[in-house]
């Protein structure tokens, strides 16, 4: 084989390693901080993993209206503003259909994914995620009528998808204990619903998750 012909097998090969290991499937189930570098739209962003790792992250539990739909602009101007040239923390979640990281991202504590749906700039996304925190900001938003919940506004698609998911899949309304100490809360069921600061009763999660409560990590996920 010729210098040349060996050369370029070597680079080749280089060059297969190298996108395998940048693909982000290693990223899944691990915490990790990274610099927002772009804003593709409101749920679509790029990270830079010091020193020089590049991931596309799509924002998990959060759907924002398409290119070609009302209030895509804004969504995108919300996240960029949100998170663009800041530094984030981020939990791998899945890596979906188009090679994207599904993650939840986190800046300042606030979580995007969140902030996002709570200012009616983006919908639920209850087929990948069933989130008490993430109804709950929905809910809020549509009772004051946000972005794209007010009065007299066409909804994006969307809303359309998560209406009709919930015609056809409703909510169960299960009655949680909040400890008013530590913020969290518990189905009855739990092993520390119990606690002497578990003194506070709520019907539904999403009602807890208003309050400013978090589920609790020993017994809801």
């Amino acid at each position: 084989m010729k210098p040349f012909a060996i050369i370029l097998c070597i680079t080749l090969v280089s060059v297969i390693e190298t996108l395998h290991a940048q693909r982000p499937a290693d990223l899944v189930n691990r915490r990790f901080t990274a610099e927002v570098t772009h804003v593709a739209d409101g749920d679509t962003v790029e990270v830079l993993i010091p020193p020089a790792r590049k991931v596309r992250v799509r924002l998990h539990g959060v759907d924002t209206p398409e290119s070609n739909e009302p209030f895509n602009d804004r969504a995108r101007t919300f996240t960029r503003v949100l998170m663009f040239g800041r530094s984030v923390a981020i939990v791998g979640k899945d890596v979906d259909r188009y090679g994207r990281l599904v993650a939840r991202v986190t800046v300042d504590d606030m979580d995007a994914s969140e902030s996002i749906i709570a200012a009616g700039l983006g919908c639920t996304f209850r087929q990948y995620a069933r989130d008490p925190a993430l109804d709950a900001a929905q809910d809020n938003a549509r009772r004051s009528q946000r972005g794209f919940w007010a009065r007299n506004v066409p909804p994006p698609a969307c809303a359309a998808r998560e209406a009709r998911l919930e015609r056809s899949t409703p909510r169960v309304t299960t009655a949680v204990v909040g400890n008013v100490s530590s913020k969290v809360y518990h189905l009855p069921s739990c092993p520390n619903a119990t606690c002497k600061n578990c003194t506070q009763r709520f019907a539904t999660p999403s009602e807890a998750a208003a309050a400013g409560f978090k589920p609790a990590g020993d017994c809801i996920r």
